[in-house]
């Protein structure tokens, strides 16, 4: 393994979701004053479209009912039902609206306030979790927020917001989660950066939201979302507008992107092509960015950013603005759906402040990798009368690409003591499916020179992962990551084998 490796793994942050795509429409009866649709779509119609997802970068949720509503009636707009891969797409009167998603098995969620322009599509990522217990309530808790109305204005140079979340599950379900965020869809924390949290309870009290911290100017939301006990979600838009102070006498000069990094995990991790697609079945795929802020002090303080513009491209010319971030961040994370392995992305980050924007920086491109897993062969699971020195092999789902890495570790079930399955000599294996013990004398003249007779050992693989570049990798598809050289909560490999040595 490159020497840089893990530096550049423990460097790649975590940050936001955004969406959007197509299906088909399956409407379903029920809602309106007669048992109809309601009022259909006029001249002046709008269109939201997007994905259910059942986890920020998950897998899309197939299958699942989408109703539209009149913000807060029961009149119902129209319905659909999400596509193989989760995406949806609805066409209703232009205005707010509100959402609701249902599936056997999964618990409720809903989008209150959603604003429809006329023109365009709005685009919006939902989250919906499987139940924790099917046979519980999946009705979506009742949010109520306070002192934040549509229209409000607020000074980013006054630094707070206040605002106070009220839930109300269903009986006998309680509060989980509560986020409050400006500009963003807050969601698990771990993939979506900054927000306010709440853990445990069902009101917030007297809060007060800083501006500055979210880099919000202009037009912007506020949004708030609640998780129960059983996974049911509750998402609320509220449309306000931040107040920055115009600046003239400020020289931005553009960031220097350093890095970007996709990164396929094969097993989902629930924090908590001209098709769009949700990632991979049961895998999380996003993509990390950094870059390296440049002042020109010429003009301090007034040059210093007050956020940063991150804007990313599938066809290098057509640059699209995913997200914003205040100006003493220097990473993103991008998890959209639109995201795919082999989709080849391209990104860029500009600096502002109030309305000025620095020209852009340069671009950096990556392609994701897909989905690989690793099975272990031999020696088997319970093999008996295996050598002292064994020869591990294990096989490959998929060759990604020209570099596979790969280490494990053998531990003695007696005593406890464990050693890695590659050596010191060679601590990843790159592009090998077999490695004999001590096959490079790096435990020669130590008592791991050979394995004990009649001793029952275990082994894995701890490290399985593939990089399009070996010195400057753009991509890598993890399947097993114990290390947490590039996750760091870590993967687990898929197989833990268990054999005993000959007498």
């Amino acid at each position: 393994m490159h020497p840089n490796i893990k530096g550049m793994a423990a460097a790649l942050g975590l940050a936001l979701l955004l969406a959007a795509c197509q299906t088909q429409t399956a409407p379903r009866p029920g809602g309106g004053p007669g048992g109809g649709l309601g009022p259909q779509p006029t001249a002046e119609s709008g269109t939201v479209a997007g994905f259910v997802v059942n986890a920020n970068a998950g897998e899309g949720v197939p299958g699942s009912a989408v109703a539209a509503y009149e913000a807060g009636t029961d009149n119902l707009l129209g319905t659909t039902t999400t596509a193989s891969d989760g995406s949806f797409s609805l066409d209703v009167a232009a205005g707010a609206v509100d959402l609701r998603f249902e599936k056997e098995g999964y618990a409720g969620s809903q989008v209150l306030n959603l604003r429809l322009d006329e023109e365009g599509v709005t685009r919006i990522a939902v989250i919906q979790r499987e139940a924790f217990n099917p046979d519980w309530p999946t009705t979506p808790p009742q949010v109520t927020l306070g002192k934040v109305a549509d229209g409000n204005v607020y000074e980013a140079a006054f630094g707070f917001i206040p605002y106070d979340v009220t839930v109300s599950p269903a009986a006998p379900l309680t509060t989980d989660l509560i986020y409050a965020a400006l500009g963003k869809t807050p969601g698990s924390g771990f993939i979506t950066g900054y927000r306010e949290l709440f853990v445990s309870t069902n009101a917030t009290g007297d809060r007060f939201l800083d501006p500055l911290r979210y880099a919000a100017a202009g037009p912007t939301t506020f949004q708030v979302v609640a998780y129960d006990t059983n996974g049911n979600r509750t998402q609320l838009f509220r449309y306000v507008e931040v107040s920055v102070p115009f600046i003239n006498d400020v020289d931005l000069v553009p960031p220097e992107l350093r890095s970007v990094m996709a990164v396929t995990l094969n097993k989902q991790i629930g924090f908590f092509s001209v098709q769009p697609q949700a990632a991979p079945e049961g895998a999380n795929l996003y993509v990390d960015l950094a870059w390296l802020p440049k002042l020109d002090f010429s003009h301090a303080p007034n040059d210093a950013p007050y956020g940063y513009r991150v804007y990313r491209s599938f066809d290098g010319d057509d640059f699209e603005l995913i997200g914003t971030v205040a100006g003493s961040t220097t990473f993103y994370t991008d998890a959209s759906p639109l995201l795919a392995p082999g989709r080849t992305v391209h990104y860029r980050v500009t600096a502002f402040v109030g309305e000025l924007e620095s020209p852009p920086s340069n671009v950096l491109v990556t392609t994701p990798l897909d989905v690989f897993d690793v099975r272990l062969t031999g020696p088997g699971d319970g093999d008996v009368g295996v050598p002292v020195a064994p020869t591990f092999t294990w096989e490959a789902s998929t060759t990604l690409s020209g570099y596979h890495y790969y280490a494990g570790a053998v531990w003695d079930t007696l005593t406890g003591e464990n050693a890695w399955f590659a050596s010191p000599a060679s601590p990843m294996l790159v592009n090998r499916t077999s490695w004999t013990w001590n096959e490079d004398g790096a435990y020669t003249n130590t008592p791991l020179e050979t394995l004990q007779r009649g001793r029952s050992y275990e082994w894995q693989l701890i490290e399985a992962y593939a990089l399009d570049d070996p010195v400057h990798p753009t991509a890598v598809s993890i399947a097993a990551d114990g290390l947490g050289l590039w996750f760091p909560f870590g993967v687990a490999s898929t197989d833990h084998f268990t054999f005993t040595t000959a007498p």
